[in-house]
Order: C-alpha cells, then structure tokens, then sequence
C-alpha cells in the first residue's frame, strides 16, 4: 500500500508552500525511503501547475453551474483533469522514471538528477535541465530561479556520506537571505540562512515552526550537510 501526504506549511513570511513527504511503502511491498528525488519531482509538478489546476477548477465550477447540458459532467470532468495533472502519486512517477533510466526503479536506491529533467519533460514540465554549481554559486543560482516563479530541485550532501534531495521554492531577502526548503523527508518547510559566495548549510534537527495531524512522515535523528551545488532548474 502506498501511503502519501501533503502538508501545507507557512513561513513566517506569510508564504505558503506545499510540502510532500516522500513515500515509506511502495504499492509493491518495497522500502521506498530513498525515493527523495520522485518526491521532489512531485513537488515540483505541483508547484508548477498550481496555476492550472485553480484555473480547471474555476472553469470548471463555472461550466457546472452555467445551466447548458451536460455542464456539470463537463464541469466536473474538467475540474478533475486539472487536479489529476497537478496532483500526480509516486508509482506514476516510479514508472516514468524507470522507462527514461531503462530498470526498473521502486526507490529503494537512491535516484539520479541527470535524468530528473526528462521525467519533468514526460508529466508536461518541458525545458529543465540538470546543473553542477560550485558550493558558493548555490545561492545566487537559486535565488535567480525563483525570483523567475521557478522552483528547483537541490541536493543536500550529508557530512557522513550520502545525499537527500529536497526543494527550493522561494529565497527572502528581508532581514538576511533565508532558502525555503521543503524537505520531503519528514514534509517540513525550513527557512535556512544562506548568502552569495557562501556554501549554504543545512542543519535539519532544529526546532521547526508547525503542525501537522496524521499523514506519512519521517523523524530525523541526527546528521548535518550542505548544498553539493547539483540542482535541477528551468532553464534560464
């Protein structure tokens, strides 16, 4: 059984993101916790057709209500299309992924950026691609991408070995550089300090500002790192 949730979290910005948590089981009986990278893409399909799917459901509640026949199977059918293209699940992406990479991937290893950009190409998303920045270039190449509207897919690279993807979908300026890290590990937004020039460090055992009831979460216990400089962006 496949067990997803999505969290929505405000910083104290008064912006709103959308946080998944990455699946822990997949339809298939595997243990899917290094499916980071899918989860990332998930958040990004979301976050890229927000627009859309608000759209769909307007028009949609609007052809329902029209009067004309057949509006409100039109309507709903509509509404439903723009939900289903922003709100996709893990084992789509699974098979999506394992069709570009060529094997078949269920995330119980870890998955590989350089191919993030096609998958995004195949569920509608065309135009990213896969980039190596130096440590201190992290920030500045971030912050360009979403000032663009554009969220990036970064990797985190621990300092014990190994690495976590997460999502980047805003940098605040006010009061210092803060990243909006969405973390789909444990489905927690984190406002991380970061500036031009410097390596951003990511710390993710502090305390962290929200609430959630139920929904499928990870505990961190343990472990720092920092931004590798491996991002995934919408070409400039």
């Amino acid at each position: 059984m496949s067990i997803t949730s999505w969290f929505m979290r405000i910083d104290r910005y008064g912006s709103v993101h959308a946080v998944r948590s990455q699946d822990t089981i997949t339809s298939g009986g595997a243990d899917s916790s290094n499916s980071c990278g899918i989860a990332s893409i998930l958040m990004i399909n979301f976050k890229m057709k927000k627009h859309l799917m608000v759209a769909g459901l307007s028009a949609g509640a609007a052809i329902s209500s029209s009067g004309v026949p057949g509006g409100t199977y039109i309507g709903g059918q509509l509404s439903k299309l723009a939900i289903e293209q922003a709100v996709k699940e893990e084992p789509e992406i699974y098979k999506i992924y394992s069709n570009v990479t060529g094997s078949i991937y269920d995330g119980s290893s870890y998955s590989n950026a350089t191919f993030f950009p096609e998958v995004l190409r195949r569920i509608g998303l065309s135009g990213w691609e896969c980039i190596f920045v130096s440590e201190g270039d992290v920030y500045n190449t971030v912050k360009a991408s979403c000032d663009a509207g554009n969220p990036v897919i970064a990797r985190v690279g621990w300092n014990n070995g190994g690495g976590h993807f997460t999502v980047i979908d805003e940098v605040h300026t006010l009061f210092g550089g803060k990243v909006c890290v969405c973390d789909p590990w444990d489905g927690e937004l984190r406002l991380v300090d970061a500036s031009a020039g410097s390596p951003i460090n990511y710390d993710p055992n502090g305390f962290v500002w929200s609430f959630s009831l139920g929904g499928n979460r990870h505990s961190y216990s343990g472990g720092k790192g920092k931004f590798s400089g491996c991002i995934v962006r919408k070409k400039p």
